[in-house]
């Protein structure tokens, strides 16, 4: 394997004797003081959910540090641009600030986010992911012209930057196994197969137990940027993942979104036939991402696509009674997948320059905390007791509450803070360390859902059935079996920044494509549907569509040079 290198001159700051972060740790971080409660402005575009952060986390963090979490969530405020520019302009974003990676680079540029490389040394807990730190704030620095460290990516670990340790793919078609096998559990060489097996199941379910419309497929719209994410996150089936205007491809290619023979158009055109066949909900257009969930947990979606959606509604009872839903091949995919965000994953976290002194301590306490293994179980997990228990061994055991936590409205008792689980879990829904680390007080991933103990207890009827049908242990075994899968290495890079004409053109070139993919999706037949990709095409020519593509292709050409390098 090549030696990674991420940019040359980043990684060689990185890695160099005089790193951003050297010279200045200390024993332990200074004291704080937690008597008077601190209610912290959180500017989140990972959120879902906008106030006051409530439930059995908000207990948690107030009994521990005595602050309270305000979320302001751009994409559910109903103009997340408008309040991005609106709060920068007032020259206060925010105490936390959660971003992507280029809008948090343009922060700092313009002074929103604070300095924190004489701080972080005296935090242990983050700085396990020093490397990660110093990687992101160098190249950063370098497209700046700036000294010091002024941001942590999300998502980290310490598994290595090549390593894919899960054994689910972040995206593929995922169904009932009691509705798939009860059709026969047919073959599918592509999607007019996925569809024609969608069609059956629709047929033969048109409501769920409780009489509710269900549906094959449905879609929500708020989480919608320059084109629509439910389409986005489908086209990874198919060898490409969606950056701005651009697909990137398994194989290193960069060609734009609106190539016809690219996995955008192939992904909007089954969705179009879907709805054609009567398989789209008919309120995709204009649910929330809530009342989608709130579907699934009511087993009135057909197919799921994320790996994040078995939470909704698998557990090991329904495994048991062949219910769970699980991953179903379609035979021409070539799924796109990144390794473990071991460098993060594009979005990253800051402190807001206006903070005081005693602030920051209390803010940095608070990130230490969150990337402690007592943090990360709390945050991945839940509470003792109630969520999980301690084997004798040290290791943990989800109690029969913990097993269906999210598809269940689980009640919290008072003392732990009250109202369901769901409702209480943490609103900021972006973790500064991922799930998939290793808990180094148990010998296993924090995530739950590779603990020993969970994997027996869902070695389930579902589970030995699909293994026999298909051969793995699995999907992810199956896949990398089959030639489906070779996950490309994950790299975060800083890059980038959309000047104010590429952002005015990335803009008017987004909302019409987000217009006409939906539009697309209900077309009345095939004619309407070219017809109004052909119209979208031509007039994304004459908003300055081209300039936008030249622009992201150049943007995402160090990726590519990253994971070439990486291999």
């Amino acid at each position: 394997m090549k030696k990674r290198n991420m940019l040359s001159m980043a990684m060689a700051a990185a890695v160099a004797s005089t790193s951003l972060l050297s010279g200045v740790a200390s024993a332990e971080a200074p004291e704080v003081n937690h008597e008077e409660l601190l209610q912290l402005e959180v500017y989140d575009v990972a959120a879902n959910f906008q106030g006051i952060q409530t439930g059995w986390y908000a207990k948690e963090i107030k009994d521990r540090f005595n602050i309270e979490l305000n979320i302001i969530a751009p994409q559910v405020s109903g103009d997340a641009a408008s309040l991005y520019q609106t709060r920068c302009a007032s020259g206060d974003l925010g105490d936390i600030i959660i971003l992507d990676n280029a809008d948090m680079q343009d922060c700092v540029d313009v002074g929103l986010v604070m300095d924190i490389s004489a701080d972080l040394p005296n935090y242990p807990n983050i700085m396990k992911y020093e490397e990660q730190i110093n990687l992101f704030n160098t190249a950063m620095n370098e497209a700046l012209g700036n000294t010091g460290t002024y941001a942590i990516p999300a998502e980290m670990n310490s598994n290595g930057p090549t390593e894919y340790k899960e054994d689910t793919v972040a995206s593929m078609p995922r169904l009932a196994w009691d509705y798939y096998t009860e059709i026969g559990a047919p073959e599918m060489k592509n999607l007019d197969d996925l569809l024609d097996v969608l069609r059956q199941i629709q047929d033969a379910h048109p409501t769920n137990e409780a009489g509710d419309n269900a549906y094959a497929l449905s879609l929500w719209p708020d989480w919608d940027s320059t084109s629509i994410e439910t389409v986005n996150q489908l086209t990874k089936w198919y060898g490409q993942e969606v950056n701005g205007s651009v697909l990137i491809g398994v194989d290193n290619s960069i060609v734009p979104l609106t190539d016809k023979e690219g996995a955008y158009y192939k992904m909007l055109n089954f969705f179009y036939k879907a709805n054609q066949m009567g398989l789209v909900d008919p309120d995709s257009a204009t649910q929330d991402w809530n009342a989608a969930c709130d579907k699934m947990r009511q087993k009135r979606v057909h197919l799921f696509w994320y790996n994040w959606q078995y939470g909704f509604w698998n557990s090991p009872e329904k495994g048991e009674a062949r219910e769970n839903y699980r991953g179903i091949p379609v035979g021409d995919m070539n799924v796109f997948q990144p390794s473990d965000t071991y460098y993060g994953d594009g979005r990253v976290w800051g402190i807001g320059s206006n903070v005081s002194e005693d602030e920051k301590l209390r803010i940095l306490e608070f990130f230490d905390w969150l990337c402690s293994p007592e943090g990360l179980t709390m945050q991945h997990v839940g509470q003792e007791g109630l969520i999980y228990t301690v084997n004798e061994d040290g290791t943990y055991t989800l109690t029969p509450e913990g097993m269906t936590r999210f598809s269940a409205e689980l009640q919290v008792p008072e003392e732990l803070g009250g109202g369901t689980w769901n409702d209480g879990n943490n609103q900021v829904n972006q973790w500064l360390v991922a799930s998939i680390e290793m808990n180094p007080e148990t010998g296993e991933t924090v995530n739950s859902d590779y603990w020993a103990s969970f994997l027996e207890a869902n070695d389930t009827a579902t589970n030995k059935e699909w293994s026999e049908k298909f051969g793995a242990a699995n999907e992810v075994e199956y896949l990398k079996a089959n030639g489906m899968l070779d996950p490309v290495p994950s790299v975060n890079l800083s890059l980038a920044i959309d000047d104010t004409d590429t952002a005015l053109i990335r803009s008017q070139c987004g909302d019409l494509i987000k217009d006409t993919s939906w539009k697309a999706i209900f077309a009345a037949d095939d004619a309407e549907f070219e017809s109004l990709w052909d119209e979208m095409c031509e007039t994304l020519n004459g908003l300055g569509w081209e300039q936008l593509v030249e622009f992201d292709t150049a943007k995402y050409q160090p990726v590519i040079e990253a994971r070439q390098a990486a291999e």
